[in-house]
């Protein structure tokens, strides 16, 4: 299970173009259907200068398992108030502390 563990969910794309979107947080329940986390929504938008949109308040969200395309669990002291995106060449990250960062996806050629 994870219940309690802070994660980052990549929800799954159904269309070309679509924007990729996160959620970064802690799991507050799950089952076979269904996730519950709260946390911060991230929207990643490919073709904008600054690609990366992050939700300003913590919130509680409720997503359906069959939207959701992969889970990385992240180290359980990840700060949620404070996230912090960096690019790498083409590639977008959120930093994580006493681990690998999180990749988000690829921005735009020239930032």
């Amino acid at each position: 299970m994870i219940t309690g563990n802070m994660v980052k969910i990549r929800t799954k794309r159904y269309f070309s173009g679509q924007p990729l979107w996160f959620i970064t947080g802690k799991v507050l329940d799950s089952s076979e259907n269904w996730v519950k986390v709260e946390g911060k929504g991230i929207g990643f938008f490919h073709g904008k200068v600054d690609p990366v949109d992050i939700d300003e308040d913590i919130r509680v969200l409720l997503l359906p398992r069959e939207n959701i395309a992969h889970i990385r669990i992240l180290p359980d002291d990840f700060d949620i108030t404070n996230i912090n995106v960096e690019r790498v060449g083409f590639r977008y990250y959120i930093k994580v502390e006493n681990a690998p960062d999180a990749s988000l996806g690829e921005g735009p050629e020239k930032a």
